[in-house]
Formats: structure tokens, C-alpha cells, sequence
């Protein structure tokens, strides 16, 4: 195993840490596929990600944009003609489950939303729910036709600088028209008209760390919704509008099904998280704007 230093994961923040778990889940399909041995996942006291990989540095971006890739034809396909989780009906959503003749493509299906009788509990990972033309399954397939091994070699490796613009022909090609490539994770992502220099209905300013926004995308499916009178994500909690996720972060190297189980054991029993090699607890909330619009605020130190 190699042992990669990430310097460009932070695990102090919600994008960070949610794209250090989707590197790790498509690093393990890769490992298993190849009859290689699992990948570890672990973090520095700073938050960076440290990984141990069956793969070398230089070929690391190369290996996960492959698997990125192989995202591709779930989310055209089963999943073309859903655009947000709130899209999805018993009978669409059943059906999809049934046809769904891969792994990723189920897992995927439970991290979007679940099925509560006749509706559709989304992820309370989502914030990109139709306001500003931004939603989140479309923002997903949006991010797969765009991103390239530089961007996600950027992310892994480089302190994000959140550069990257839609170049105008991609947009022309995609038909993208005025949709941004985000899933809405980050809190500057929420740009309030009355801080902003230009009007964003108006102007194309938007720019983002593009291999981030794709390396995200795997970690929904790690986080399957429950249900419930008022369903949650996995490691989530509700109290009226508000939503919170809370992780924690950990020194031992762990491999997928462990930081699974870490994630979801939440961060309410800190002192059986710290015998298990966890460091360090962090929550991030979910917030709604004017006309419903969602957004993440900062992250939050818990312990």
C-alpha cells in the first residue's frame, strides 16, 4: 500500500470531508474489482486526508476519474429522467430499484431519498433543490460531463482555489444554459444578492473546484436516508427547518466498512468514538433561505 498525503481534503469541513468518503468508496470499487487489497482512510490533526492506496500518487486521478466515469450510465439511464429527489414516485422510484442491475446504482438510489408510503423523503445532504435552476441529481450528471483528471488531481492534491468556470463552449455543447456544476455543499455557494458586487440572475460569475463537486457525488450513496414521520439522512438530526450532519474524524487508518460504521454511529458517544481512534467531532447545518432555498453554514466543532 502507498501512503498519499491529501492535502487538498480538509475533513474539518462538510465538502472536505464528504469528498475525502467518496474518493475512499471509489478507491475501494477499484481495489475490489482488481482483487487488490482495501484502501484506508484516515486524517492529521489538521483535517488533511491521508490515504492508503493500492494506486501511486500519479495514478490516483487517473484511477478515480475511471470510476467516476462508471457513474456515468446510472444517473443518464434508470435516474435520466430525475432531475432532484423530490422527482421521485413510488412507482418511478420501484421501478429503478428493480432495473438497478449494479451496486452503485442502488446504493445511490438510497442516499437521494427514501420511499415513506406514497412520498419521497429526499436527502437532507440536498440543498440543491430547484431554486436558482439548481438541482441536485441534474448538478450530478451536470459534474460527470464536465470534470477531467486535472480537476480531480486539483482536489486531491492542491489547496482548493475554487477556479473553475464553465468554459463557454461546454456550456453551448451541454446545453447547460444557466445551471452552475454544484451539489451545494460548500457555504459560499450561498452568495446573498446584498454581498455581491453583480446581480447573479444576471451575471455568469459562478466558479468552483470542479473535482471536488464529482469526488462528493459517491458519498451519497454511503449515506442512505431513513425512514421515519420526518426521514433523515444516516448521522443526521432535525429540530423544526434545520437540519444538521455531524462527522467525525479519526488518526487510525480505516477501510470503507469502518468508516461506514463510524460515520453512522454519529457523534453523541464521544468518549466510544475516541477508544475507536476518533479525534475530533465537527456538525454542519442545513439551512433554509427566502422561497425555500437551501444552503450549508459553516462548519462547527462539537468536540
Amino acid at each position: 500500500m502507498n501512503q498519499l498525503l491529501l492535502p487538498g481534503l480538509d475533513g474539518h469541513h462538510l465538502w472536505g470531508f464528504l469528498t475525502a468518503l467518496g474518493s475512499l468508496s471509489l478507491l475501494d470499487e477499484h481495489a475490489r474489482e482488481q482483487g487488490l487489497g482495501p484502501p484506508r482512510l484516515a486524517f492529521k490533526e489538521d483535517g488533511t486526508a491521508v490515504l492508503q492506496s493500492p494506486a501511486v500518487a500519479d495514478q490516483l486521478a487517473v484511477v478515480l476519474l475511471a470510476r467516476l466515469r462508471a457513474l456515468g450510465p446510472s444517473l443518464d439511464g434508470s435516474l435520466g429522467n430525475i432531475n432532484r429527489p423530490s422527482d421521485f414516485t413510488r412507482s418511478n422510484y420501484e421501478a429503478i430499484a428493480l432495473e438497478g442491475d449494479a451496486p452503485t446504482t442502488v446504493n445511490l438510489l438510497a442516499g437521494l431519498a427514501c420511499l415513506v408510503g406514497d412520498d419521497a423523503s429526499e436527502s437532507t445532504l440536498c440543498a440543491a433543490n430547484g431554486s436558482s435552476h439548481q438541482n441536485l441529481v441534474q448538478s450530478m450528471r451536470d459534474v460527470l460531463k464536465l470534470v477531467e483528471e486535472e480537476h480531480v488531481r486539483l482536489a486531491l492534491f492542491e489547496p482548493w482555489k475554487r477556479s473553475y468556470r464553465i468554459p463557454d463552449v461546454k456550456r453551448k455543447e451541454l446545453q447547460l444554459g444557466t445551471r452552475k456544476p454544484t451539489l451545494r455543499l460548500d457555504p459560499s455557494d450561498e452568495r446573498l444578492y446584498a454581498l455581491r458586487l453583480s446581480n447573479p440572475t444576471t451575471t455568469d460569475d459562478f466558479s468552483t473546484e470542479l473535482g471536488a463537486q464529482a469526488l462528493a457525488i459517491p458519498a451519497f450513496g454511503l449515506l442512505p436516508v431513513v425512514p421515519g414521520k420526518e426521514s433523515i439522512t444516516v448521522a443526521s438530526r432535525r429540530s423544526g427547518k434545520r437540519v444538521t450532519f455531524s462527522w467525525v474524524l479519526w488518526t487510525v487508518p480505516a477501510t470503507l466498512r469502518t468508516v461506514r460504521s463510524l460515520v453512522w454511529g454519529g457523534v453523541g458517544r464521544p468518549k466510544e468514538q475516541r477508544e475507536r481512534g476518533a479525534f475530533a467531532a465537527f456538525s454542519a447545518d442545513r439551512v433554509s433561505g427566502t422561497k425555500g432555498k437551501l444552503s450549508f453554514a459553516p462548519s462547527q466543532g462539537v468536540w
